[in-house]
């Protein structure tokens, strides 16, 4: 991968919290670069748990020490290992990237080619905790270093090759299926599948979104379900509508086999009287 953005790579570029990447197959990721402040709210939260953690290790280890004090002093120690070096390798490492801190803020570290962080350089980006910590826990040099990169690194991003960016919520726009302009499939053309409800509300999700992609990759992507479910239904009718127009037909069959409260309701009460009626002729 490399960047795409030359101003990244340009000393004299204004400062950004854009991260513009391009990966080989020509896919431009976007990410927003969280700066010093959210970093620093997102350690003192992580730094207060760690605290609160050992505080109350303390507590439960207090009736210990007074029958075992060796043990419980080298238990003690282990336990300040696990929380000073282990708590951040395993949180980033394990869990896509984010500390408790981070993830209450919206934060995540990632590779600085775009890709999610593994054990080892998370391993490896807080083992320089240590040089980032001094004057001791203070991170006055990791502060220092987050104002002076471009991509506001400290010294253990550096080491590790990564960044830390704010996790950016989209909410893609939806537009209604307008139902009564939809022609549903014969009955006559199907045969006895009933697609289940979790994929009507996929294809619902779907058609409310088609206006975000283009005409020929919406039809290219909702092939990949018609083209099966067309083979499922065993589906008798015009073939060109599931090569052609497969969110045509993805559309008629929402409408074919939505069932709508209130035309169930009218469905049962019409039932009802039919199966009366043969109970009675029995």
């Amino acid at each position: 991968m490399r960047e795409l953005s030359t101003e990244l790579a340009d000393p004299a570029a204004p400062l950004t919290l854009q991260l513009r990447i391009e990966t080989p197959e020509n896919v431009v990721l976007n990410y927003q670069l969280a700066g010093p402040a959210p970093r620093l709210l997102a350690y003192l939260i992580d730094f207060g748990l760690r605290v609160a953690s050992m505080g109350g290790l303390c507590v439960a280890l207090t009736p210990l020490a007074a029958l075992f004090p060796g043990s419980a002093v080298g238990f003690w120690f282990v336990a300040w290992f696990l929380n000073s070096w282990g708590y951040y390798a395993i949180s980033e490492g394990f869990f896509k990237g984010k500390t408790i801190g981070k993830h209450a803020l919206g934060l995540r570290v990632i590779h600085e080619k775009g890709h999610p962080i593994t054990f080892w350089p998370a391993v490896l980006r807080n083992l320089v905790r240590a040089a980032d910590g001094l004057p001791y826990f203070l991170h006055g040099i990791g502060f220092v270093s987050t104002l002076l990169t471009r991509n506001f690194q400290r010294l253990g991003d550096l080491a590790a090759r990564t960044v830390v960016i704010a996790e950016r919520v989209v909410v893609l726009p939806t537009e209604p299926v307008i139902l009564e302009r939809i022609q549903p499939l014969s009955r006559d053309e199907l045969g006895s599948y009933v697609p289940p409800a979790e994929m009507l509300t996929a294809i619902d999700h779907f058609l409310g979104r088609r206006y975000v992609l283009s005409h020929d990759r919406g039809h290219e992507i909702a092939s990949l379900l018609a083209k099966p479910l067309a083979r499922r239904l065993n589906y008798r009718g015009d073939p060109n509508l599931v090569t052609q127009y497969p969110m045509a037909f993805l559309a008629r069959v929402y409408v074919t086999f939505l069932r709508r409260p209130d035309e169930a309701d009218v469905e049962a009460r019409e039932l009802r009287p039919r199966t009366a009626a043969a109970g009675a002729a029995r």
